[in-house]
């Protein structure tokens, strides 16, 4: 069976159980609002949820962003991992709970626009169910390879890549997850094959890059920075405008010669369906307020991110404007539901 054979199994059967997932999570995600006084909210911990496993950016966003947020409104904030089928698990979880502003989500491409797009089966209206609260941050990406590997380019890569009597293995999150359509993107744009790999969550996809198992992974540089100053990984290019503080040595791929792709994507907040306003507009206040001070641009840099902030309007025309940029891009690769 050729490689490309599997990939397709592969793809086939990942589609198909992340379909079954995001079918279930549109059947029961019918938010049970109660009403919520501004007066007396909040009256409980609140709860961030994050649809990722911990350690890459929707984790360590959401923990940086729980402490100024207890601060100004004098409650607790626990951060609770729900990771599994490319963010529909934790999806679920979030927005099945009470609209009262006790309950957030980390929002991401990967789970808000990419993921629904890409699974199949019945069409995943649940997962449309939010209120979005803020863009937070937005995170700068690398094409990062097993340190063992001989290529220090991306022209080298792409090389090496055409010239293996095998097509190589590369990891994503899962099916669907921004790891596994910008790899896609990219291998279309520098014509050569490539099997995917699904993991659970990009974490673990790249630990298994740094182990060897597969060769390469598109995946933020907040993600792999710890596995880079091990020497295990290596970056060869960011997809992004400008070189990031983090990697200042590493060049962009404009700068290598390929066409400017921006592979970057937003990082936020959404609350569940008919969450009240007044709750909307003070967590939107006070988390805009975290990201965009100087300790909170001070830390995004020294994490490789980009700070972003604004209005909740604001966030929920950027999530829009990425559905209609992304899905006719995703159909053109055939990763689309019908």
């Amino acid at each position: 069976m050729s490689a490309g054979g599997a990939s397709v199994r592969v793809r086939t059967a990942r589609r198909r159980a992340l379909g079954f997932a995001l079918g279930s999570a549109a059947a029961a995600l019918v938010p049970r609002s109660r009403a919520q006084s501004p007066d007396t909210w909040p009256a409980r911990p609140i709860r961030i949820v994050v649809a990722q496993a911990p350690g890459g950016p929707p984790d360590r966003i959401a923990r940086f962003v729980a402490e100024p947020l207890a601060r100004a409104l004098g409650t607790s904030v626990v951060v609770e991992n729900r990771p599994g089928a490319s963010g529909a698990i934790g999806v679920e979880h979030a927005m099945r709970a009470t609209a009262d502003g006790h309950t957030l989500l980390v929002a991401t491409l990967s789970t808000h626009v990419l993921a629904p797009a890409v699974a199949g089966g019945p069409p995943a209206e649940g997962l449309e169910r939010y209120e979005p609260v803020v863009n937070l941050h937005r995170s700068v990406k690398a094409l990062w390879v097993h340190a063992a590997l001989p290529p220090r380019t991306l022209p080298e890569f792409v090389a090496w890549a055409r010239g293996r009597a095998r097509a190589l293995d590369y990891a994503s999150g899962g099916v669907g997850s921004s790891n596994h359509v910008d790899m896609e993107l990219f291998r279309e744009g520098a014509r050569f094959d490539a099997v995917h790999v699904p993991y659970n969550g990009p974490a673990a996809a790249i630990a298994g890059v740094a182990a060897g198992d597969v060769q390469a992974m598109i995946v933020s540089i907040t993600t792999a920075a710890g596995l880079a100053s091990a020497g295990r990984v290596r970056p060869l290019g960011l997809f992004a405008a400008n070189r990031s503080p983090l990697f200042p040595d590493v060049p962009t791929a404009a700068e290598q010669g390929f066409p400017a792709v921006d592979l970057s994507a937003w990082i936020g907040l959404v609350a569940p369906a008919g969450t009240p306003a007044p709750v909307i507009r003070r967590l939107n206040e006070v988390l805009d307020r975290a990201v965009r001070s100087p300790e909170g641009l001070g830390w995004a840099a020294q994490e490789g991110l980009e700070a972003i902030g604004g209005s909740a309007a604001a966030f929920r025309a950027t999530i829009d404007a990425d559905r209609l940029r992304w899905r006719p891009a995703l159909a053109r690769m055939g990763l689309a539901r019908p």
